[in-house]
């Protein structure tokens, strides 16, 4: 469960990719009827509040405050055996969290680590 292919075809729950359009909120759109965007799938599960970065982060498998603006003490890496939400550790939702739009942006335009590293090792051979 260490790769997000292995966490999308066998996890109990499968999440949609994180957009950086995500903290607008759910889109409204619907595709063949179903709203199937990350903050329509995540309003299913908490309907109140706002998509947490922090949970977004776990889902796209960056430690857990890798966007924040303070400064990171120990990284808090999380595989995806379990949903930290599900732990009642890291809510999907929540509210007032500081710079929350540029976060959800940040991890909606980013990339998961693993091709980071990829891309790092053919970089610098």
């Amino acid at each position: 469960m260490d790769q997000l292919p292995n966490a999308v075809a066998y996890g109990q729950k499968s999440w949609s990719t994180p957009q950086a359009r995500d903290w607008k909120g759910p889109s409204g759109r619907s595709m063949k009827g179903e709203e199937n965007d990350l903050p329509n799938q995540v309003k299913q599960s908490a309907p109140t509040g706002q998509l947490n970065p922090d949970w977004v982060e776990w889902l796209m498998g960056w430690p857990i405050g890798w966007t924040s603006m303070e400064s990171i003490t120990e990284l808090d890496w999380r595989d995806w055996s379990v949903d930290p939400a599900d732990e009642d550790e890291v809510p999907r939702v929540a509210t007032g969290i500081k710079n929350r739009v540029g976060r959800l942006k940040a991890i909606g335009n980013g990339q998961v680590p693993q091709v980071a590293a990829m891309a790092w090792k053919i970089l610098t051979k």
